[in-house]
C-alpha cells in the first residue's frame, strides 16, 4: 500500500502547499500509527502537539521505550499542531524505505540502542518486549541464529537487509 501525504505544519491549510511524500508503510502499519496518534491526541482535536506527545510518553512511566523515543525524535519540528498526515509522514521518514539500504539502516538504528552496528540478542529482546511480543529469549536467539551469517544470535546489516527485503533464502 502506498499513500501520499502532505508534510508540514501547514498540511491542513489551503496555502502554501507542501510537497507530497509517498508513504511506504503497510495498511497494518498505518493503522498502528493511527492508534498511536489517537493515544497522543489527548483532547481529541484531530491534531497533536509536542506537549501531548510528551505527556503520553511520560504516562509510560518505567516502561518508557527507547525505540519509541528514537522513532519520535524531531517531531516537534512539525510545529505546534500536528495532524495525522504529518505524523504519518514523520514516522515514514524515520523508518525510511525498506527497499533502500539507507532506509533499512534507519530501521536497524532503531534496534541498535547499544551502537554496535548489529542487531544483538539483547537489542532484539528489548524491542520485542517493548512491542509486547511473547517470544522467549531462547526463541529469539534461535530465530537470529537461523538468519545470521555470523553463526550466533546477532544480525549484521547485510543479514538484516536480506530479511527486510525478503531475500533470506535466495
Amino acid at each position: 500500500m502506498s499513500k501520499k501525504v502532505v508534510k508540514g505544519k501547514d498540511a491542513g491549510k489551503a496555502a502554501p502547499k507542501k510537497p507530497e511524500v509517498e508513504i511506504k508503510l503497510t495498511e497494518d502499519e498505518i493503522k498502528d500509527c493511527k492508534e498511536a496518534f489517537d493515544l497522543f491526541d489527548l483532547d481529541n482535536s484531530g491534531t497533536i502537539d509536542p506537549k501531548e506527545v510528551q505527556a503520553a510518553l511520560n504516562s509510560l512511566g518505567r516502561d518508557q521505550s527507547p525505540t519509541i523515543f528514537r522513532l519520535l525524535a524531531g517531531i516537534e519540528e512539525l510545529g505546534a499542531e500536528i495532524d495525522f498526515d504529518s505524523f504519518l509522514g514523520h514516522i515514514n521518514d524515520r523508518l525510511g524505505n525498506r527497499e533502500s539500504k539507507e532506509g533499512v539502516q534507519r530501521i536497524l538504528d532503531l534496534f541498535d540502542a547499544e551502537g554496535t552496528g548489529n542487531i544483538t540478542l539483547k537489542a532484539l529482546t528489548r524491542v520485542a518486549r517493548e512491542l509486547g511480543e511473547s517470544m522467549t529469549e531462547e526463541e529469539l536467539a534461535h530465530a537470529l541464529e537461523r538468519i545470521s551469517s555470523l553463526g550466533k544470535p546477532e544480525l549484521t546489516f547485510d543479514d538484516f537487509y536480506k530479511v527486510m527485503t525478503k531475500k533470506v533464502y535466495g
